[in-house]
């Protein structure tokens, strides 16, 4: 894989959540330009406001629903790596569909974009999670591999549905990786690169950003 380096014009989906705002403000730092995609204008222009000293390196896309054929046929062009960070990160969602619809569906949606309008794409970092690789009925100090997959939680999904818990949203980074991976294999334009995080534990990037754009998650370690 070929490096990627400034001036490149990256996009970022979820611009405006919590791991979202340091993707944006580190690539902005070190000389990119980014592109956002956020679900509504007042999102987008909060965050044109809040990163104003980069002048035109930071743009934004409003993309209501990332689920919808073509949501991100405009938002694609002209890019040259691509980081989708929006995804649902819940246990309080009944219907695990309504998880595993917008992880799975907005991933390949993206691709899909990708393969079509973004003909400069040379790289997609997909923000996954070590949920999606580790199993919880393993011992502690299991090492896993490439070829490790939690099908546990997707068991655990399919079986008791909206009384799976967090198993609900662990299944869905699963499905969505394992979808983004039979997907490259299709083509030989652009590479895939998968990040497994554990748990986003940081400051925000922007601390005026809790009060509109707190992601469901955030809540539990801000108590």
């Amino acid at each position: 894989m070929q490096s990627i380096i400034p001036p490149a014009t990256v996009l970022v989906t979820g611009a405006n959540g919590f791991i979202g705002t340091w993707v944006c403000k580190i690539f902005l730092e070190k000389g990119y330009w980014v592109r956002g995609t956020v679900r509504s204008s007042s999102k987008g222009d909060y965050l044109l406001e809040i990163f104003k000293d980069y002048g035109e390196r930071f743009a934004y896309y409003v993309v209501e629903d990332i689920t919808k054929p073509g949501a991100f046929d405009e938002a694609i062009k002209s890019i040259q790596a691509v980081i989708p960070v929006a995804s649902p990160a819940t246990a309080a969602i009944d219907d695990p569909q309504d998880l595993i619809k917008p992880a799975l569906n907005g991933t390949l949606e993206l691709i899909h974009s990708i393969n079509t309008y973004g003909l400069e794409v040379e790289c997609l970092v997909l923000t996954s999670s070590g949920s999606a690789i580790t199993d919880p009925t393993q011992p502690a100090g299991t090492i896993y591999t490439d070829d490790d997959w939690n099908t546990w939680s997707v068991k655990q999904m399919e079986e008791k549905g909206k009384n799976a818990g967090w198993d609900k949203y662990r299944a869905s980074k699963v499905l969505a990786e394992r979808a983004a991976w039979e997907e490259v294999k299709k083509q030989n334009r652009w590479d895939l690169v998968a990040i497994h995080r554990r748990v986003a534990h940081f400051l925000f990037a922007l601390s005026s950003l809790i009060d509109i754009t707190i992601g469901q998650r955030c809540p539990l370690y801000m108590r």
